[in-house]
């Protein structure tokens, strides 16, 4: 049908069109299901080739990441299409995957291998190479050969670096070992793609041989050669790269000079690398932050503020990287209000919100110890935040000991469903160790799981460590069991479990499959082997140990070393054994290798050496409480009151008081602390209901009341924090599971025995961990073996 002579297809053709170009306008802003959309209908006719044209401009204007090619393909012709996906921004794998099929089989392959040019190719290998495209990259390697461009050095040098850069290092040696003529720049891709992959001996080697193919090396060869002297800490080979540069004359040449400049600073030459510095004819902000930066990490804080100054005034602004240096040498400065104004320049230069420098500032306040300038500025960073930026604000958090408040911040992060690492669950299990909170643990082990890291090695050993100061030493080897790959570290942390938590024979056996596994074991595995030796009361085993400590592992012992030395030897009733140890100990003895003794000497009444052993800590440490209070109740046991009044009275003269006793349980993810005598709890009332009850079952029992102090009622003990926990602990948790007592003293010897009984006769496991070590009560007896 036909109206004043125009058809009423051709005006549907006319406004389709017309609303097609208003869809596609950028105020508009179609998306990517739009554009695709568009492109279908521009198969039909009668759309034009040139209106598909505009389109297809659209889309790469509008940054849409969809196959374009697939579609644009049926209506534009093949050179056309390698053009489109030459000039894609954002390519995925399935436009790639749908390009390479399209172009490089059938007609439109035979098409191609006389079509494509040289420079399309080096286009495409460049993008295999960057987004580790190996499998394209090898489609495209077979293109190449039936094209007969396999002979091509440009070619050639770009397959090198594809496949160095995707990690397939021999197939740029096969491509580099077939080439008839080797240049300067397939060497230098070889050199870098033997970096990339640690290959350092490998590069060293193909540089050595650069003249026996008749080329010289060039500035980017000695800047790759000089980058991985920096790697390797090899100064002597650096210095002489750095003399053939001065005789070759590429000094000049900025990249060089700076690539020297950070070698230096990598091999902690920090001298020779300002003196370089100085001498640059030029300097560019690379060049500036080489050396910014090797002074911060050589902890030239001062020196590095100074320059960053000097780089200002020279009229060389900043870049991200620059400025996270500097807010990190602020911080270790410890100056807030330089770190202040340093913020303050951030700002005005619209950096704050960034993920990097946005990072280093909320690392640097929480450096400072400003935990809540830290949270402002994760806050202010609002959607901009990233997985960096969140680790860096719980690590923070818990470096400043606000375990709960990172805890809070991970529970947001898993609210959004944000993605975590292992530098997120390291930090955030140090929290529930620090608590100590088993519950939290046992949550985070869940998310651990979740996200597949419960086979990582550096979780598993944070998850390991959280488990032990939680006192689950069975959770502890079900992780460890779970490691793929195990290291030091989580052998340490296993060990270091089963010492802690009473079954020292374990961590024994646990040391001998370490050693016969290859492993070599740490100054730390030493001291948790040595602790287990003590608690077991294997003297001869702990002194095998400590001699092959020396002698077969080359492991110089260290103060806590000695101690557990001096523990071992008076545990088992050699005193006089151990104050030997101590006086020909090769180091000047401390407090914490005389405390040992004291309290040897404690269990085993022996006066006259706790008299000289309590001599020395007070010479050391004038204020310990504990020292006075022990020694006044040992005089109480032989009688001699006088001396032990004169004890309190020296307190009270020194004004030292005793640190009050404090005790803490966790219920239903809360923790409730508890004090000696303490009435504040809202259930008060049944706790001490629960603690009469169970004194009324163990009456009559060996259990007697011991009071620690002078002149002190019979039921002042009664009353003590660790008590009132674990009472509450009865009555609040489920039955038959075990109740976790955390306390921040030494567990007295009238509550030792009273968890004791209390385990036998409410037939629970009771967990407590004082500040020594972990007791673990059961049906009436203790892990320790009544000796703490």
């Amino acid at each position: 049908m036909v109206e004043g002579g125009r058809s009423m297809a051709g005006d549907s053709y006319i406004n389709g069109s017309q609303r097609l170009s208003n869809l596609m306008s950028p105020l508009t802003g179609p998306r990517t299901p739009a554009m695709a959309s568009i492109f279908k209908i521009c198969l039909y006719k009668p759309f034009s080739l040139s209106f598909a044209g505009s389109v297809k401009d659209q889309t790469l204007l509008q940054r849409c990441n969809f196959p374009a090619t697939c579609i644009f393909r049926e209506q534009v012709p093949l050179k056309n299409e390698c053009r489109v996906f030459a000039r894609m921004p954002e390519r995925t794998g399935t436009g790639v995957s749908t390009y390479l099929r399209e172009t490089g089989t059938g007609e439109n392959g035979d098409f191609a291998r006389n079509d494509l040019d040289i420079s399309h190719l080096i286009s495409v290998l460049k993008f295999c190479g960057g987004e580790g495209c190996l499998e394209f990259g090898r489609t495209y390697h077979g293109l190449i050969a039936k094209t007969g461009l396999d002979g091509d050095e440009f070619v050639n040098t770009s397959l090198i670096d594809m496949y160095a850069k995707c990690g397939d290092i021999d197939s740029a040696v096969m491509v580099f070992n077939q080439m008839p003529r080797l240049d300067v720049a397939s060497c230098n891709c070889l050199i870098s793609g033997y970096a990339n992959c640690g290959l350092f001996e490998e590069a060293f080697r193909l540089f050595m041989n650069y003249e026996s193919w008749g080329n010289k090396p060039n500035s980017y060869t000695y800047s790759s050669m000089l980058a991985i002297c920096g790697i390797l800490s090899t100064i002597e080979e650096g210095k002489q790269l750095h003399a053939q540069v001065v005789k070759m004359q590429y000094l000049s040449e900025t990249a060089v000079s700076n690539a020297l400049l950070t070698m230096y600073c990598k091999c902690e030459a920090m001298a020779d690398a300002e003196s370089l510095f100085e001498r640059l004819p030029q300097r560019n902000i690379v060049s500036w932050t080489a050396i910014i930066h090797g002074l911060y990490q050589h902890e030239g804080f001062e020196k590095a503020m100074r320059l960053f100054c000097l780089m200002r005034e020279s009229g060389i602004e900043p870049n991200d990287y620059t400025f996270t240096i500097v807010l990190a040498s602020c911080g270790n400065m410890k100056n807030i209000d330089n770190c202040r104004l340093l913020h303050a320049l951030v700002i005005k230069k619209g950096m704050a919100l960034g993920e990097f420098v946005g990072t280093a500032l909320i690392d640097m306040y929480s450096e400072l110890r400003e935990t809540d300038d830290a949270e402002k500025q994760f806050k202010e960073m609002g959607n901009l935040t990233s997985k960096v930026s969140r680790n860096a604000l719980i690590k923070g958090l818990v470096q400043n000991e606000k375990a709960n408040e990172a805890l809070d911040a991970f529970s947001e992060m898993v609210r959004k469903d944000a993605a975590c690492d292992e530098f997120t669950f390291s930090p955030i299990l140090k929290a529930c160790a620090s608590l100590p909170s088993f519950m939290s643990c046992q949550q985070i082990h869940a998310q651990v799981v979740k996200a597949n890291f419960d086979k990582n090695t550096h979780v598993g050993s944070s998850l390991i460590e959280a488990y032990t100061r939680c006192g689950s030493v069975e959770d502890a080897e079900k992780v460890f069991s779970r490691i793929s790959a195990p290291d030091v570290v989580s052998w340490n942390s296993v060990i270091k479990a089963y010492s802690q938590n009473g079954n020292p024979r374990r961590a024994i056996s646990l040391f001998r499959r370490m050693i016969i596994k290859g492993f070599r074991p740490t100054g730390s595995t030493f001291l948790a082997v040595l602790s287990a030796c003590s608690h077991s009361g294997k003297i001869q085993d702990g002194q095998e140990i400590f001699q092959s400590m020396i002698n077969e592992f080359g492991v110089s012992p260290e103060e806590a070393h000695y101690s557990c030395m001096v523990d071992l030897l008076g545990r088992s009733g050699q005193i006089e054994k151990a104050l030997d140890f101590i006086n020909n100990t090769p180091i000047k003895p401390t407090a914490s290798i005389w405390r040992p003794l004291f309290a040897a000497c404690r269990c085993h009444n022996n006066l006259r050496i706790a008299e000289f052993a309590a001599k020395h800590i007070l010479a050391m440490d004038p204020n310990d409480a504990t020292v006075y209070v022990t020694l006044s109740n040992m005089y109480i046991e032989a009688g001699l009151l006088e001396n032990a009044e004169n004890q309190r009275k020296l307190m009270k003269l020194k004004e030292i008081t005793k640190e009050p006793g404090c005790s803490w349980i966790e219920v239903n993810n809360k923790i409730h602390k508890f004090f000696s005598r303490d009435r504040t709890h809202p259930e008060s009332e049944k706790i001490y209901d629960k603690l009469k009850q169970i004194m009324m079952l163990i009456k009559g029992t060996a259990y007697s009341t011991n009071a620690d102090s002078l002149q002190v009622k019979e039921d002042f003990c009664l009353y003590h924090s660790e008590k009132l926990a674990v009472c509450f602990g009865l009555i609040s948790l489920a039955a038959g599971k075990p109740v976790r007592i955390f306390k921040n003293l030494r567990v007295c010897t009238d509550c030792h025995m009273f968890m004791k009984f209390a385990s036998m006769i409410t037939d629970r496991v009771i967990i407590l961990s004082d500040n020594y070590r972990f007791h673990h009560f059961n049906k009436g007896g203790c892990s320790c073996r009544d000796y703490w």
